[in-house]
């Protein structure tokens, strides 16, 4: 379901009050009646989650910005939508995920560890540079297996 936006600001701008508020105004139970704010809770809360009305409203009005992924989830399932909608750039979140993706296959095969690194604190052209320079580090390593390899013998790390 996409719900309709004409005249709104362009899609990249909606703010998460936005989106939510259109899916109140666009989407309909069974019986064809827009969905209240406690219709909303009461679905939610029957899928397994906990959310209030109130809490609801005050993400309608922007008086609460930050939801928690769960009731971001929640409102989601509630409104049978996915939670990509919410997602400020799809497109982008999906780019930062792969990139985090790349940065820790790259911590497993070069045998680095961050631990009590926060990766979600770290901007995207930082896991840039990171990858960047984990990727010397694992060139690196292969060559020096290599030449430390007995000629004929492979190495076990894959090739970059």
């Amino acid at each position: 379901m996409n719900p309709g936006r004409v005249g709104r600001k362009a899609e990249d701008d909606l703010t998460f009050a936005d989106k939510l508020g259109d899916l109140f105004e666009h989407t309909r139970d069974e019986n064809g009646v827009r969905y209240t704010g406690k219709k909303i809770a009461e679905k939610a809360n029957a899928l397994g989650y906990s959310l209030s009305d109130a809490y609801i409203s005050q993400l309608r009005t922007g008086k609460a910005r930050t939801p928690s992924f769960r009731t971001v989830e929640a409102i989601a399932r509630a409104f049978d939508v996915s939670v990509t909608y919410f997602l400020s750039n799809p497109d982008e979140d999906l780019e930062r995920v792969r990139q985090q993706q790349e940065y820790v296959d790259l911590l497993a095969v070069t045998g680095t560890h961050l631990s009590g690194v926060d990766l979600s604190a770290l901007c995207p052209d930082t896991i840039d540079v990171l990858i960047d320079l984990l990727k010397v580090v694992k060139t690196q390593l292969i060559t020096a297996e290599r030449q430390a390899a007995p000629s004929g013998v492979s190495t076990t790390r894959p090739e970059a």
